[in-house]
């Protein structure tokens, strides 16, 4: 029990060095990366994040608690995407999976960017242990949340972060987003 726990904080602590509060410590530089997505199209993040902030989630075909925020977060996404949100879900399954993922994928109907990390380059890169880990990345480039883990409610508490990081919209169809004028955290009015 005190190995586990002990785990839990050093992949707690490992997340938290990505990722600071608003305000209290600059936020780390995304690595970038190119990938090819199901269909076979290269996608990179930085070409991504031009259109508005990407929350990148790791998750494979065994990790039922991945598969479980995904499922989550279609809703949240559904009445987000129209003010910029993106999520990349980072498939860490192996290249003999490719075809396994590609129909899961077809199956959940997940609208979101379903990128192949056969090679786990970008699992390295962004330092992620545990299953699903996830990173919200603002349009600069930062990584300004990190959410470890699932449980049922999480997406609640990822929703509020998203609509933090989401360019400010006025137009029809934006009905979660943000409205003009409103607050942005510190780091990002430049405080």
């Amino acid at each position: 029990m005190m190995k586990r726990l002990a785990f839990v904080l050093v992949v707690l602590a490992a997340g938290a060095a990505l990722a600071a509060e608003p305000g209290k410590t600059p936020f780390q530089k995304a690595p970038d990366f190119t990938l090819k997505d199901v269909t076979g199209k290269q996608v990179t993040l930085s070409k991504l994040l031009e259109n508005g902030p990407v929350y990148i989630e790791c998750w494979d075909l065994p990790c039922v608690n991945c598969i479980a925020e995904l499922d989550a977060l279609k809703p949240v996404y559904d009445s987000l995407k129209a003010c910029g949100l993106q999520i990349v879900a980072l498939s860490v399954d192996k290249p003999a999976d490719e075809q396994k993922v590609k129909t899961f994928v077809k199956t959940k109907k997940w609208p979101y960017i379903v990128l192949l990390d056969q090679q786990q380059k970008v699992k390295s890169a962004y330092k992620i242990v545990i299953k699903p880990t996830a990173y919200l990345v603002n349009t600069e480039g930062q990584i300004v949340y990190t959410h470890v883990g699932y449980k049922k409610g999480d997406e609640k508490r990822i929703s509020a972060e998203f609509k933090k990081w989401l360019p400010e919209k006025t137009e029809a169809g934006c009905e979660g987003c943000p409205k003009s004028g409103a607050a942005k955290p510190k780091s990002e009015a430049g405080e």
